[in-house]
């Protein structure tokens, strides 16, 4: 895009929101007066402020479009920073309604504009930073009405423009509409994100953060796009991304995602040592999730990399800890693992006395040492 080519596009930006500005000024010079009344309980209907409100209102609306517009033609990283304190103060200051309306208007408009900032998930799930006009008033159109986030939410969808929009959207939906229509919309809509290619190629920290939806979402529909960008080797940012999303998953949900993964070994080739880890998770204490791993071991096709490594990492206790987009952190506290590592020791114990597992016993061993010095440091 040339200098002239820019500078057309901030004039028609500008312009726009201008005429925003004067379209709320217009509708506050056109509408009736509301008649003298002794009652002052009268509430004003949504969207349409009375009395004195409708100048606090109409004054937080200019300021919210003014911010907006200045963001846009912000050139230098403090003309970004001023404007974005504008904008935030005008949308805590004004009527939840009025700001609703705003907001939504201007995303209509398809207005943006880089804000400096990166993707940033604070607790909740909210941004502390939005890369762009777009996607920090996405996420605050969810903070005011929620219900109205997750209809928007249907509209970012139509396109494919932004993976950043997508994953706000996504949570918009999420939390915005319980229906099972829009259950069924989010699980399609995060197949698509995680098998856009586009997106894959450079992938946007948003993008990556999407990928929660899926650990939100549970079960084992997710798995098989999650398992394609886990074995892309040429991609580390994405690989892990969907790693780190199938190890929740397996926290989540250990019986159905590993049956999964035992019914389905070609999810993993090329990746058999990550799927170690996973299986690495199971509670032998739990008599299916023992099963699983008895199954696991036992299959010929385990080569002796991939046993290696299970017995280097068995029993896996390590645990992500950062903010999401939609869920939590699942922990285990110290008398959970005291228990599931006593648990694990007695039935290490019975496979190394077992028949089936004759050719295992090293491997098996490895096990029972690590466990043995755990409980020793327990006592």
């Amino acid at each position: 895009m040339t200098v002239n080519q820019k500078t057309k596009w901030r004039i028609v930006v500008v312009t726009l929101l201008v005429l925003f500005a004067m379209g709320f000024y217009w509708r506050s010079r056109q509408a009736p007066k509301q008649p003298a009344s002794g009652n002052k309980s009268q509430v004003a209907s949504p969207g349409e402020p009375s009395g004195a409100s409708t100048t606090s209102a109409n004054s937080a609306q200019s300021s919210f479009l003014s911010a907006a517009s200045d963001l846009a033609a912000a050139r230098t990283p403090e003309e970004k920073g001023r404007a974005l304190a504008r904008l935030r103060e005008a949308l805590k200051s004004g009527n939840t309604n009025e700001m609703v309306l705003a907001i939504r208007r201007v995303l209509d408009t398809r207005t943006d504009a880089p804000t400096g900032q990166g993707f940033k998930v604070g607790g909740g799930g909210t941004l502390l930073e939005a890369p762009t006009l777009r996607t920090l008033l996405l996420d605050q159109l969810a903070a005011l009405d929620p219900t109205a986030a997750a209809v928007h939410a249907r509209e970012i969808f139509a396109s494919s423009d932004s993976p950043d929009e997508w994953a706000v959207a996504l949570r918009n939906l999420a939390r915005g509409d319980t229906s099972a229509d829009a259950r069924a919309m989010l699980e399609t809509k995060t197949g698509e994100l995680l098998r856009n290619e586009a997106w894959q190629r450079d992938p946007s920290v948003g993008y990556l953060e999407a990928f929660d939806t899926a650990l939100h979402l549970g079960g084992t529909k997710l798995l098989p796009p999650l398992a394609d960008l886990v074995r892309k080797k040429d991609n580390q940012a994405v690989a892990h991304a969907a790693f780190l999303t199938l190890d929740r998953l397996v926290i989540n949900q250990p019986v159905e995602i590993l049956a999964a993964l035992n019914e389905h070994p070609d999810w993993m080739t090329g990746r058999e040592e990550t799927r170690a880890n996973y299986f690495a998770r199971a509670d032998l204490g739990d008599a299916a999730q023992r099963r699983l791993v008895e199954s696991y071991l036992l299959d010929a096709a385990r080569s002796p990399a991939e046993l290696q490594t299970f017995a280097g990492v068995f029993p896996n206790a390590n645990f992500m800890i950062s903010h999401n987009l939609l869920t939590g952190n699942a922990t285990l506290d110290g008398a959970t693992l005291r228990s599931r590592d006593q648990a694990a020791l007695a039935v290490v114990t019975q496979w190394m006395a077992d028949p089936r597992f004759e050719n295992y016993r090293q491997t098996l061993s490895r096990i029972q040492e690590r466990l043995k010095e755990f409980a020793k440091s327990a006592r």
